[in-house]
């Protein structure tokens, strides 16, 4: 049930435009047709009855599926997210007019940059207009140099804020991380900045007893670690472990967790509903009985005070997916005992998925969604196959037990979550199946500790005992870690799992295994691979994926230029490498992680067409991080410390540096012509002694203009006037008033794309409109960075076409 209902929520996806009502209405039919057909046939001797039933229920499964993800993606008349569109549309035209919600806080408040928590609204204003508003909101609070000092807020406190809405954000580049689909999948409509502590009110805490037994559970618990606890690292550590705030660990012991394939132990899970729960529930069955209590109104007594705890616990730690699939399992394992009734683990976690995509379709999409079920799925399913294989004489011992449980454990855990880390994150970490031996062990006794420093609060020698072995057990986890990311960190297999064929048949595969001895069931999950196989290969083959093209992506770096360009025969070549400020460094940002989402090992060339800051920032990055052939340049010196810089990295790594002039030619790949067509000689600007290249593939030409302003392109004119009708060409100077020449326009002919890489606020109040009039005038299709954000185009040698790469 629970994999037609996603089946049908990825349905839905697939065809958008049907509403929930028409969903509905499909699955009725059904229903009532399988219902008539048995009803009528309810006579016969021989009947598809029972086939028609089964049919029916899955059918109302599938249709349940894609009624409730159309209805959740339906957008309210008085939703958030309507408002924070008016306000966008409203803020491109001059008017940053702020607005003011009265909302409740629906988590607690994480201090990083900013205090960040969601809120639900219910009313707005803005200006003289005030009416009813329906959503959530990420909310940021600024705290600023000046440390602004907010009101402390907790779940279900009433608030009023005023500040900057803004609608979700859209992915700017294909290997950026798409935080605006992430928000939205939460539930989250829009985002509010508040800039000072004077438009932040606190106006009433929250009326409900849950939210106010959390609060002071989660208030007992951080007093408790603070007294207690000493060392700081520790403590931020059992805050994600009890409370799932990571706010307060640092940055590069996350990255050491993620790199050994530990991060899942910061994740409030089974682990920690089994030791909250479990315990409880082993400890009050002697307790209960000492009192009296009869057998019946015992089990129902410690499941009813069990699952009490659990759910409180639940809404402490933030009622994530991963607690929420944990506690559900837990409730039907108790409520089975109380019932005499035995309780089937896939049973359970098929319950589990079911309750949660009902409630929430578009959790389905959500790694951690993926991540959870899929690991439990195949600690189910894989570990007895996996022990089996294992000789007895290993598994007599009770170490040799406790060893192979742990691997055979660790071993199905990264099975079950390796075809959504490779979808994902493109990486599969292997070192985490020899930490995870020792690690579990340690984060179990550590949260145990945790616990048991919190239970004891108010008997302080004994609060600090728990808290000294919290901090060892602590301490030896984040040795552990950080040792197993120096030695085993590299253990990975790299490499995004982009195909839908492949995908599907690896989750086969794993089906393949958990169903190992039933040999006709494997055997057919073994075809249905091979054919999912089969059928990707000559979906390829149909749509020409594979055949020789020329790429150029035109990175979205703000207010700067990068450009990739991938030749038919697997060379790249990368035209500048974006800002660097105190705030961002483009090449970390954004070049490099999309080197390594489309693996892209080597540049064969890094072009910096001049020393500007905004072409040149991320190049020292690039340099240090990728493979690099050679480094070409302009062959005009800059004067900046940012300059000299790149060059002496270059030189410390020995790159080739090249300096090239009009009239060279670059030798990247044969099937394409790569011509220097400036700087034409010295230039006074450092605009104009910009690098300009032509690529040309088969009868398809591009024009990279770099920052060449009026004098640079009256050079390109006189000297390659003939030779300047291209296809696409990247606009100088990101769309400035000094590029953009008439006589470059006209030379240009009907190219197809113009592309401007511009931010969209940018002090300089670029593009501007008399150069993009040019272009459109001229017959160009012009494209924004700072609209579209990254552009993609791809040439076959006869044409050019956009690539949709959100879709892609």
């Amino acid at each position: 049930m629970a994999a037609l209902v996603a089946g049908g929520i990825g349905l839905g996806r697939l065809v958008s435009g049907v509403d929930p009502m028409t969903w509905a209405v499909g699955g009725l039919a059904v229903v009532s047709l399988a219902v008539g057909y048995v009803v009528v046939t309810r006579r016969r001797l021989v009947s598809l009855g029972p086939v028609a039933l089964a049919l029916a229920v899955g059918g109302a499964a599938l249709t349940l599926g894609a009624a409730r993800d159309a209805a959740s993606r339906t957008a309210r008349p008085d939703g958030i997210e309507r408002i924070a569109e008016a306000a966008w549309e409203a803020d491109s035209l001059g008017d940053r007019a702020p607005i003011t919600v009265w909302a409740t806080v629906l988590d607690a408040p994480e201090a990083t940059w900013s205090i960040r928590f969601t809120a639900a609204v219910d009313s707005a204003a803005r200006g003289d207009t005030h009416g009813v508003v329906r959503g959530r909101v990420l909310v940021s609070l600024l705290v600023g140099d000046a440390g602004a000092v907010y009101p402390v807020l907790r779940p279900g406190d009433r608030v009023r804020l005023t500040g900057r809405l803004e609608r979700l954000p859209r992915r700017r580049n294909p290997a950026q991380f798409d935080y605006g689909a992430y928000l939205r999948r939460q539930g989250v409509g829009a985002m509010l900045t508040v800039e000072s502590e004077a438009d932040a009110a606190f106006l009433a805490p929250s009326r409900q007893p849950t939210d106010r037994i959390a609060n002071g559970v989660r208030v007992h618990i951080e007093t408790a670690l603070a007294r207690h606890v000493q060392d700081a690292e520790v403590r931020a550590l059992l805050r994600a472990l009890l409370l799932a705030d990571r706010s307060g660990i640092e940055a590069g012991t996350l990255d050491a967790f993620r790199e050994t394939g530990l991060m899942h132990l910061l994740a409030v899970s089974g682990l920690h509903v089994g030791l909250v729960g479990l315990t409880l529930y082993v400890l009050l069955k002697p307790l209960l009985g000492r009192l009296g209590v009869r057998r019946r109104r015992l089990e129902a007594a410690r499941a009813i005070a069990t699952l009490a705890v659990l759910a409180v616990y639940v809404v402490v730690a933030g009622a994530s997916v991963s607690i929420v699939r944990a506690f559900v399992m837990v409730a039907l394992v108790i409520a089975g005992r109380a019932l005499d009734r035995r309780s089937d683990t896939l049973n359970a976690l098929g319950i589990a998925a079911f309750l949660l995509l009902v409630h929430r379709p578009a959790a389905l999409f959500d790694v951690g969604f993926q991540l959870s079920f899929g690991a439990v799925f195949a600690l189910v399913t894989l570990t007895p196959l996996l022990t089996s294989a294992v000789p007895e004489r290993v598994r007599q011992s009770k170490s040799g037990t406790f060893v192979v449980g742990s691997i055979v454990t660790s071993v199905a855990a990264t099975i079950g979550t390796a075809p959504a880390l490779l979808y994902h994150f493109g990486r599969l970490p292997i070192g985490g199946l020899v930490l995870n031996v020792v690690a579990i062990p340690l984060t179990a006794a550590t949260l145990g500790a945790g616990l048991g420093c919190a239970l004891t609060a108010w008997v302080p020698p004994l609060a600090a005992t728990f808290g000294a072995l919290a901090t060892a057990t602590g301490g030896l986890l984040l040795g552990t870690t950080e040792a197993g990311a120096d030695t085993l960190g590299g253990i990975a297999y790299d490499g995004f799992l982009d195909s839908a064929s492949v995908l599907i048949a690896l989750l086969l595969g794993i089906a393949i295994m958990a169903l190992w001895r039933r040999p006709v069931a494997r055997t057919r999950l073994a075809l249905a691979a091979l054919g999912c196989l089969a059928i990707g290969t000559w979906t390829g083959f149909a749509t020409g994926d594979g055949r020789p093209a020329l790429d150029a992506v035109f990175l979205d770096v703000g207010q700067g230029d990068a450009t990739l360009l991938s030749t038919p025969g697997g060379r790249h070549v990368l035209i500048d490498a974006g800002l660097k400020s105190p705030y961002v460094d483009e090449g970390k940002r954004t070049i490099l992680p999309h080197l390594e989402r489309f693996g892209i090992a080597r540049l064969d060339a890094l072009v910096l067409t001049h020393a500007d800051a905004d072409h040149v920032g991320g190049a020292r990055s690039v340099l240090e991080h990728a493979e690099v052939g050679r480094l070409i340049v302009n062959g005009q010196d800059g004067t900046t410390d940012l300059w000299t810089s790149v060059l002496h990295v270059a030189d410390s790594l020995g790159v080739p540096v090249q300096a090239v002039k009009a009239g060279d030619t670059l030798a990247v790949d044969p099937a394409i012509r790569l011509r220097v067509l400036g700087p034409g000689g010295p230039m006074d600007s450092p605009n104009d002694a910009s690098v300009v290249l032509l690529a040309e593939y088969g009868a398809t030409r591009w024009l990279l203009t770099g920052d060449a302003e009026v004098a640079g392109e009256a050079a390109l004119v006189r000297r390659f006037g003939e030779h300047l009708e291209v296809d696409v060409v990247k606009v100088g100077h990101h769309g400035s008033r000094t590029s953009s020449t008439p006589a470059l326009v006209r030379a240009a002919r009907q190219p197809e794309f113009a592309v401007v890489s511009v931010a969209r606020r940018n002090r300089y109040g670029l593009p501007n409109e008399e150069p993009i009039a040019r272009w459109t005038a001229a017959g160009a299709a012009v494209l924004h960075t700072s609209t579209e954000g990254a552009v993609w185009l791809r040439s076959n040698g006869e044409a050019v076409e956009r690539i949709d790469w959100r879709r892609e």
